[in-house]
């Protein structure tokens, strides 16, 4: 009984991150416009954010393929080799303080909506 009575303890004073708020996880709260990029097999890239305001992009991959993504400026490119992968289907929320994303599939077409903001 003593051991859960420590543990319990332990929870309230913060030692597991939560009580407090020191670690704890925020929300994604959008910053911007969600925009669409067409990916294929070919790099291209899209303005998500005017400036490098928000700190995080909230990605979701629409298609049936994997979409490999990279963070940057207007002269980023993206390759399967260097790309981060979001798997299809599937919603991902990556640090990237940038304005532009690129993407790329190994061919088949997908559509990647990519909304700016902050938090996870």
């Amino acid at each position: 009984m003593g051991s859960i009575v420590a543990v319990l303890g332990l929870a309230a004073s913060g030692v597991f991150g939560y009580a407090g708020g020191a670690l704890s996880q925020v929300p994604f709260l959008p910053g911007g416009a969600t925009v669409t990029l067409s990916v294929t097999g070919t790099t291209s890239r899209v303005q998500v954010q005017a400036s490098a305001a928000a700190k995080a992009m909230r990605l979701y991959n629409s298609g049936t393929v994997a979409v490999f993504v990279t963070c940057g400026d207007v002269a980023s490119v993206a390759t399967t080799a260097t790309g981060l992968p979001v798997a299809p289907g599937s919603v991902e929320v990556i640090g990237c303080a940038q304005q532009y994303i690129a993407g790329i599939s190994a061919g088949t077409a997908a559509t990647l909506y990519i909304t700016p903001g902050d938090g996870l």
